[in-house]
């Protein structure tokens, strides 16, 4: 009798940019056109250790960098060498990121020829200021017209991100954002709160005092008000910052909230399969040196106790706004959940951060806010 697949999502990096935005310390290169046919072959080569493991691949997600950087042709290259090495389910998602300002017709045609089925423009705001100020190379026109474009290619599966709490950004802007957004045929909108990372141009200029930020009140009022203006458009909210037209949630984002196994292929891509956490290699010369030794390119491995699985499938899941059911989390880690961590659900049950309803746990709205006093307790 032969075995059950094991359903299995798969993450492709493209490390690729045309330019590096001023908030951006993702792993992602600039002025490196030369090493994408390289690359290409190398991550193709890399798919071909798992064409032995009994997997189906039911998501498929391409990030970046911009994965809309590679041409046509590469990017056909790329998917090639998916279906040689993967079974891919028919009712797999295949989404792709995308910059406004690299999405081409020809490169919509060769995504739709490949089986992309849903895809995710990075518009960030649709104010141009506030674009200039964020690094970007689209302008606010630009994404109307590849919006237009590729709606009339019949693309339905349509999402962009945006981005609050920006320096230049007020709360008006903010309205015009989602104004403008709301006009567009979108089925997904992810809204992320600007984060200062480490080694940008955006953390040297706040701590030089060259741009402000907005207060935390200011941010907080910003995010209530996404939540108000989406829903009465439509949008379903299903996680801390994604929202969706009913039944166009992100089944592949879904499965890092919900600790599915995924693997991730290419420069410094994370994989999660059942109890083991591993990176892959973080710069072209360590990455491919592997490969050519006959090695999956992995840099680092950790293999987590059931503890600390369960601890992080907590924290995790308390990021979709339904929670988590309570019968599920007992049967996959063998506790009781209710009397494990009695303390932490009646202390926050009283500060109204947490709810209980129909076997389920979730945050309330003000827990969404200040969610982090209960991971503290659980941990």
């Amino acid at each position: 009798m032969s075995q059950a697949k094991v359903k299995m999502g798969l993450y492709i990096h493209i490390p690729f940019c045309q330019k590096k935005c001023h908030y951006c310390n993702f792993l992602t290169f600039t002025d490196q056109a030369n090493e994408v046919d390289p690359y290409i072959d190398y991550l193709i080569r890399e798919m071909a250790f798992y064409q032995e493991q009994n997997y189906l691949i039911d998501t498929i997600y391409f990030g970046g960098g911009t994965p809309s950087y590679l041409s046509a042709d590469q990017m056909v290259r790329v998917m090639e060498g998916v279906y040689r090495y993967f079974e891919v389910s028919q009712r797999a998602e295949i989404s792709i990121e995308m910059n406004p300002e690299s999405v081409t017709s020809r490169r919509l045609d060769s995504y739709l020829e490949c089986g992309f089925n849903r895809f995710s423009m990075g518009v960030q705001s649709f104010n141009d200021e506030v674009l200039k100020m964020m690094g970007r190379l689209h302008d606010r026109a630009t994404v109307f017209e590849k919006i237009e474009l590729m709606k009339n290619k019949g693309i339905d599966r349509l999402g962009i991100d945006l981005m609050f709490a920006n320096p230049k950004q007020t709360l008006e802007i903010l309205e015009d954002d989602l104004n403008q957004a709301l006009t567009l045929p979108l089925t997904h909108l992810s809204i992320y709160s600007l984060m200062i990372k480490d080694d940008t141009p955006l953390k040297r200029w706040v701590l030089t005092g060259q741009v402000k930020l907005p207060s935390e009140e200011l941010e907080r009022t910003m995010y209530h008000y996404i939540q108000e203006r989406l829903k009465a458009a439509g949008f379903e909210q299903y996680e801390i910052s994604n929202f969706a037209r009913p039944g166009y949630e992100s089944r592949h984002n879904k499965k890092y909230w919900r600790l599915d196994n995924y693997l991730g292929l290419g420069l410094g891509a994370s994989s999660n399969v059942d109890l083991i956490r591993y990176d892959n290699e973080r710069s072209f010369s360590a990455y491919y040196q592997k490969i050519d030794r006959g090695l999956p390119p992995v840099m680092s491995q950790e293999v987590m106790t059931l503890e600390d699985r369960e601890k992080e499938y907590i924290m995790l899941n308390m990021r979709l706004l339904k929670g988590f059911s309570i019968p599920e989390i007992n049967q996959r880690f063998g506790i009781d959940f209710l009397t494990k961590y009695q303390k932490a659900i009646e202390k926050h049950l009283n500060t109204g951060i947490i709810q209980l309803s129909e076997d389920r746990i979730a945050f309330t709205e003000l827990g969404l806010d200040i969610g982090n006093q209960f991971y503290l307790d659980i941990l």
